[in-house]
């Protein structure tokens, strides 16, 4: 079960004071988890980056495995007293210009080169639209490379900017992959685990929304801890307070 599922769960035992059925109609198949008649589908709620042809993916896609790929790579050098611990931080633009992995081997084999020369100044190395920045630390640790920040120059914005447009882009995606099993419950629900800023956002920082909501009847963005965090229509989970009225079984 994925994180954000798991957040969900307990979410929605806590909600309806019924423990939802996991993939109700099979492993991989949506929805997510049900209580009686009604579906509930989960999703990350990450900020999207927007390509030129239209088609969209989250910020993370990039992010994650180019840091750690750098981070793997830079660690591969080995340290020496004369060398000491450098820093390192990066930030990148999309579309990266090369390949991921020759990226991170060319910014290893600069950054190794000046390490070698014992060099302390702060150093700037750029390749394939992304940025290594080396800044010595004062006290040496043990390691040659040690990871400081990272920047993502698509991210961030106006919380009434990022938050419709993911919010969109999360329905218009889960809305096609239900389409098909639409009809075997009552109601459904999308539920958004906020990655984006979670525990920030508030309901009035990204004002009115309009969405076509299809065969969903709301959507519920709740945080990391499981609390709610915004009801899509406006308190539209009384809705569903039939489900906890129910008798079990």
């Amino acid at each position: 079960m994925k994180t954000e599922e798991l957040v969900a769960g307990k979410f929605l035992e806590g909600r309806f004071g019924k423990v939802p059925v996991y993939e109700p109609l099979g492993k991989s198949t949506p929805p997510d988890f049900s209580i009686e008649g009604t579906a509930f589908e989960v999703r990350r709620l990450n900020q999207r980056y927007l390509h030129e042809d239209g088609t969209n993916e989250g910020l993370e896609q990039v992010d994650i495995p180019l840091n750690l790929t750098l981070h793997r790579e830079l660690s591969k050098v080995p340290f020496s007293e004369q060398g000491g611990t450098i820093f390192w931080g990066s930030n990148f633009k999309r579309p990266l210009t090369a390949p991921m992995a020759k990226i991170a081997n060319r910014l290893t084999a600069a950054a190794g080169e000046y390490y070698s020369e014992g060099l302390r100044k702060p150093k700037e190395i750029v390749v394939g639209g992304v940025t290594l920045d080396l800044f010595a630390a004062s006290t040496p640790i043990g390691k040659a490379f040690r990871m400081g920040y990272t920047g993502d120059d698509d991210s961030g914005g106006m919380l009434g900017d990022i938050y419709p447009t993911s919010i969109w882009l999360a329905l218009e995606e889960k809305l096609a992959k239900t389409k098909g099993v639409a009809d075997k419950f009552d109601r459904w629900v999308l539920v958004l685990v906020d990655y984006v800023l979670p525990g920030l956002m508030e309901p009035d920082d990204i004002g009115p929304l309009q969405l076509n909501l299809g065969h969903f009847r709301s959507i519920v963005i709740i945080n990391p801890d499981t609390k709610l965090a915004l009801e899509y229509p406006r308190d539209s989970l009384r809705l569903h307070d039939e489900i906890r009225q129910r008798p079990a079984g």
